[in-house]
């Protein structure tokens, strides 16, 4: 018995969706990407590569996404989640990179600083002067890292009130990094500067940001993109964004994407609450970024990017109030009938 053909939902294929883009000399195949997501069922046991990371990176690479960010890993040894803090990393990461390109996607991996945060204890103002600047190389050599891994770039975490989103929002220091935005938005400048510097002009950098002072928003963007950054990724940053306009149909921070977009010559990513390819479509169509970011979509069906530009409603999540997926993947009430 022949299995029924998923009904199109739209008369056309999404034609931006499916659109590609040239990064840095990478051929992005569409305009889908598969944001920085961690499973915390596999929080345990070591800050190593597990067979489960390959599999369901794979099946988001295989099911039709452009571009997959890995999720955030520690530029410092940090117990309980992915790292890349010393060479040791390297192998594990090099078939993350492999598994991902060989299924047709660009593969980019998060950098945070999960020390500074994970302690809670250290304000930017306590750190020295050459602690701070040691800790901004633990990022420039974890860069490194990862391109000797094969991936073809990297994102900073500057978003979400992690320790680059802290330097740049909540940071009243008297030195140059601190106080006014000139200086507050140094150290991410000169760290962009460094890598492009380390790894090459084909070496994607990626900064993910936001702020809830829209002018400072928009000034970051263009200070990344004068650093020499390549790919402005709009989230949230210490705290949610305020009103938006009455009549803007999407996400807060898909507004906040479409103010960069206004400004930004090089390409833009938004996120939040896409579920379906005529939404991502829309985005697109109306200029708010250059590519689309969806989260709870992958997770719920790792084939999102091949049926949204087909025209195929995929399984959608149905956004329980505690997300299980992020608790363990097996609970997610969706996975469990898949």
């Amino acid at each position: 018995m022949v299995d029924k053909v998923p009904e199109r939902i739209f008369p056309m294929s999404n034609i931006h969706l499916s659109e590609p883009i040239i990064i840095c000399g990478h051929n992005i195949r569409n305009r889908i990407v598969v944001p920085p997501m961690a499973n915390f069922a596999l929080r345990k046991g070591n800050n190593l590569v597990k067979p489960e990371h390959l599999q369901y990176y794979t099946a988001y690479a295989v099911g039709g996404a452009g571009l997959i960010i890995v999720e955030a890993c520690s530029v410092v040894e940090a117990p309980d989640i992915l790292s890349i803090y010393d060479d040791s990393c390297i192998p594990g990461m090099s078939s993350l990179a492999e598994a991902i390109s060989t299924s047709g996607a660009v593969p980019l991996v998060q950098l945070l600083d999960e020390g500074i945060f994970g302690s809670g204890r250290i304000a930017i103002e306590q750190l020295s002067k050459e602690e701070l600047l040691s800790r901004k190389n633990l990022f420039l050599k974890a860069a490194v890292r990862c391109m000797k891994a094969g991936f073809a770039g990297i994102e900073l975490h500057a978003a979400h009130g992690f320790f680059l989103n802290r330097i740049l929002e909540n940071n009243w220091r008297t030195d140059e990094y601190g106080g006014v935005f000139e200086n507050r938005v140094r150290l991410l400048k000169e760290l962009i500067a460094e890598i492009k510097e380390a790894c090459g002009e084909n070496f994607i950098v990626s900064v993910r940001f936001g702020n809830p002072n829209y002018n400072e928003l928009v000034n970051t963007a263009m200070i990344v993109e004068q650093a020499g950054g390549d790919l402005l990724d709009v989230s949230t940053g210490c705290s949610e964004y305020g009103e938006i306009p009455k009549d803007f149909e999407f996400d807060s921070k898909i507004y906040a994407a479409s103010l960069v977009k206004k400004v930004a010559h090089i390409p833009v990513i938004c996120v939040g609450n896409i579920t379906t390819g005529q939404q991502a479509e829309t985005i697109l169509e109306r200029s708010y970024a250059d590519m689309t970011a969806i989260g709870r979509g992958h997770l719920c069906d790792s084939d999102w990017g091949n049926k949204a530009i087909a025209g195929i409603m995929p399984i959608l999540c149905k956004n329980c109030r505690t997300c299980m997926w992020y608790i363990d993947n097996k609970k997610c009430p969706v996975n469990k009938r898949k």
